[in-house]
């Protein structure tokens, strides 16, 4: 998925979960008041229609800053997007308002939260999570994994270096100098190692790994 149209599924995802979130809380007003409820209804809708736009603009910020992050699988599970939980962040603008009324806050909050957990894509994360285990299950021919293990390259976080490590010792000569061969691409380009996820190496690879020149970063 390219990151133009993953964004715009974000947009139309979020902006709808935002509406219905902001119904909700617009219905609890007459419920707390003592105006009449379409008189409060309404008042709360009218508000929505300056919230929800706010919202929905500081949250595709925070989605664009995420948006190279969404191969990366988290190190909980498949089923979110590493750092998803900055999506949180656009409520602090409406924390002033969680002081004149906390129950609207909680609901738009909750609906914040539901996006994160239930709506926001994360096809790709799913994805690459099912391409790693893919590397170490020797059902995969040979040729296939050592493919996935090259083309893991451009991605980034712990959950995909431990797997290339384990992918070094494979028994396929194929895949192992597969993942090895990513492993020295990921670590010349950013230029230090872990010493923990080195020292897994075997001493041959270790000091192909120590012969490109990075800084090798102790874990303590």
């Amino acid at each position: 998925m390219s990151t133009g149209r993953w964004l715009r599924i974000c947009l139309q995802r979020y902006a709808m979960t935002a509406a219905l979130g902001w119904v909700a809380a617009a219905l609890v007003l007459p419920v707390l008041g003592d105006d009449p409820f379409w008189a409060s209804f309404g008042a709360g809708l009218a508000v929505g229609l300056i919230v929800v736009p706010l919202l929905t603009a500081v949250t595709m910020l925070v989605l664009v800053l995420l948006a190279p992050r969404r191969f990366e699988p988290p190190t909980g599970g498949p089923s979110r997007i590493r750092g998803g939980r900055l999506i949180v962040l656009p409520l602090v603008l409406l924390l002033p308002g969680a002081l004149l009324a906390p129950l609207q806050y909680l609901i738009v909050l909750g609906a914040q939260l539901v996006y994160l957990v239930w709506v926001l894509p994360c096809q790709d994360a799913r994805d690459t999570a099912d391409v790693l285990r893919s590397l170490a299950d020797p059902t995969v021919p040979a040729g296939q994994r050592a493919r996935m293990a090259r083309a893991v390259a451009g991605l980034q976080g712990r959950p995909v270096v431990e797997a290339l490590v384990q992918t070094s010792a494979d028994a396929e000569p194929e895949v192992a100098e597969a993942g090895l061969e990513t492993l020295c691409a990921i670590w010349r380009r950013d230029g230090v190692v872990g010493e923990d996820l080195l020292l897994k190496l075997d001493p041959q690879a270790q000091d192909r790994v120590r012969a490109l020149g990075v800084r090798v970063r102790s874990p303590w």
